[in-house]
């Protein structure tokens, strides 16, 4: 994996982090304005981000664990 497709993986995590903030960001708002099922939806939304941004870290540590050696 060159190390380009890792950096694309990390921007990936980045758009994934930045949705999954502005969902749980129009949750509060809605919950503070007592609208439940929209904080809700937008809770499961945030969920939804945070699912596919760890599939993508996981890839990214995934390589790198596969490319490491033990340092003695």
């Amino acid at each position: 994996m060159s190390t380009e497709t890792q950096a694309h993986r990390c921007d990936a995590i980045v758009a994934e982090a930045e949705k999954l903030a502005e969902h749980a960001r129009i949750a509060a708002i809605h919950f503070r304005n007592g609208e439940v099922p929209r904080g809700a939806a937008h809770v499961l939304a945030a969920q939804g981000h945070l699912l596919a941004l760890r599939t993508t870290l996981d890839a990214v540590v995934g390589e790198h664990a596969a490319r490491s050696q033990p340092v003695i």
